[in-house]
């Protein structure tokens, strides 16, 4: 008689266990297959998306040689005529900006986002106890403004982001006091970079 009731669990187990086999089993294929699933309705949702920010992107106006969202820069050196700096284009493109006065004043064409990076260098600075102010300005608005330190007779790099509109004229302006004090050519410069502005 204990020999039947043990081969009855042994049965009972061995169903028990098999079960429990099969439920596991349907678990592991179930969790790879739902998220295989997902995975490809995620991918499908992110190129549906990526189509429509692709149609919408292209109603856009586009600049001919500038990518949407793009930019292009500009960079312009000193040369000092009359104790006036004057600006000339490095890297010119007249659809931008153009030099006006002589190139001492720039003059903005399109409407847009402006990075400007400004550094002016004195060749010495003869007059130790002074102060050298340099700005670029924007009509009567400084736009940057800096000092030359008397150590490295430099203002160092001066940058800022300006939304100007087309028209926008720019011009560099040095306070020296003593008349021997000259630019240096190769560390003076104006870096423009110039980023579309998408109509609203």
């Amino acid at each position: 008689m204990p020999q039947h009731t043990h081969s009855s669990l042994t049965h009972v187990l061995l169903l028990w266990i098999t079960t429990l086999s099969v439920v596991q089993l349907g678990f592991i294929v179930f969790f790879f297959t739902a998220g295989r699933s997902q995975n490809s309705s995620d991918v499908a949702r992110q190129h549906t998306k990526a189509k429509i920010q692709a149609n919408n992107t292209s109603s856009y106006p586009s600049e001919p040689g500038i990518p949407l969202g793009g930019g292009k820069m500009l960079t312009f050196r000193a040369t000092e005529v009359n104790r006036k700096i004057t600006w000339v284009a490095r890297s010119p493109d007249e659809r931008l900006i153009s030099g006006i006065e002589g190139g001492k004043v720039l003059k903005i064409k399109k409407d847009g986002y402006y990075f400007l990076t400004l550094q002016v260098t004195l060749n010495s600075c003869l007059a130790k106890a002074s102060w050298h102010t340099v700005s670029l300005k924007a009509k009567d608005k400084d736009l940057l403004k800096g000092w030359i330190n008397n150590n490295t007779c430099s203002t160092g790099s001066l940058s800022k982001v300006e939304e100007l509109p087309a028209g926008s004229t720019l011009e560099v302006t040095v306070n020296k006091t003593a008349p021997d004090e000259t630019i240096n050519q190769k560390e003076s410069h104006l870096d423009i970079i110039y980023i579309f502005k998408p109509w609203k």
